[in-house]
This record gives C-alpha cells, sequence and structure tokens, in this order.
C-alpha cells in the first residue's frame, strides 16, 4: 500500500510542476529538431516522459507481485 501512496504523491507532484511551468515559462518558441517547439511546450513533455516511466515502472512492479507465488 506504501508504493500505491508513493505513486499518486509523484504523478501529483508531476501535475504541480506541471501547472508551474505553464504559469512561469515563456511561450516563445526555441530551434528543436528542424521545428520549433515553445521552451514551455518542451518542458511539458520532459514532464511528460517522467510521468509516463513513473506509471510504467509501478505497472511493471504490480505485475511482478501478482505473478510471485504466494506463500
Amino acid at each position: 500500500m506504501q508504493q500505491e501512496k508513493r505513486f499518486w504523491l509523484a504523478l501529483g507532484m508531476y501535475a504541480v510542476l506541471g501547472m508551474l511551468a505553464w504559469a512561469v515559462m515563456s511561450s516563445d518558441p526555441i530551434d528543436f529538431g528542424g521545428g520549433q517547439i515553445s521552451f514551455r511546450g518542451l518542458t511539458l513533455v520532459i514532464l511528460g516522459f517522467f510521468a509516463a516511466r513513473t506509471v510504467l515502472s509501478w505497472r511493471a512492479a504490480r505485475i511482478r507481485d501478482e505473478s510471485e507465488p504466494q506463500e
């Protein structure tokens, strides 16, 4: 149960960081990969990557726990 609380806390913190990035950072475009993306957008993409990685890691741990034989 402790792991689930930590998971939801981490997702909440990613959401707070995303809101802060949206409110504070500039939406001026920067050149990136042959195109343009705003600094704010790039930051949100990186935060989204970490959030997705957290979800996948949590889900993998749950699957491992379910597949272990119960004693």
